[in-house]
């Protein structure tokens, strides 16, 4: 693309963006990142970040596939191995070979790691409950609906 091209073109998208009306995206990482400071400071006492926390959500009691646990994570499977290692090692996760596809390893999470869950659970609902003040309760079930259908659709 010629130079004058790509200025001009850039040129028109910081003009479009307003930050007084910042669009979907916009939000939805600002949302994100106080929800994390939330839950960082809600998990704090139990020396537990909110990463690991979310691994140990949906790896939860059954056998869940380190490929499934990284597409749901958001992550790169060789960087999810890291972070399981890391609750693996504090005896939180462990993993099993399936036994019909010896490629595939289970995690799942192990007694300590249901208890740590158990007790960190509330403490992750209060954050959320914080962050959602602001907003009555019938608006916090219309958000929470609203993004749950836009979940549904990107799928």
């Amino acid at each position: 693309m010629p130079r004058a091209v790509a200025k001009t073109t850039a040129t028109k998208v910081v003009a479009a963006w307003d930050p007084a009306a910042p669009g979907l995206w916009f939000c939805v990482w600002e949302i994100f990142l106080e929800a994390r400071r939330h839950l960082e400071r809600a998990l704090a006492p139990l020396k537990l970040r909110p990463r690991e926390f979310w691994l140990l959500a949906i790896a939860g009691p059954g056998n869940v596939s380190q490929q499934e646990i990284a597409r749901l994570y958001g992550l790169d499977p060789s960087t999810l191995v890291a972070v399981i290692d890391g609750l693996q090692r504090r005896g939180w996760l462990r993993r099993q070979r399936n036994p019909r596809d010896r490629r595939v390893h289970w995690v799942q999470r192990t007694e300590a790691g249901d208890r740590l869950f158990t007790r960190a659970l509330p403490r992750a609902q209060r954050a959320e409950a914080r962050q959602l003040a602001a907003l009555s309760a019938a608006q916090q079930r219309q958000l929470v609906a609203a993004m749950r259908k836009l979940v549904t659709i990107s799928k």
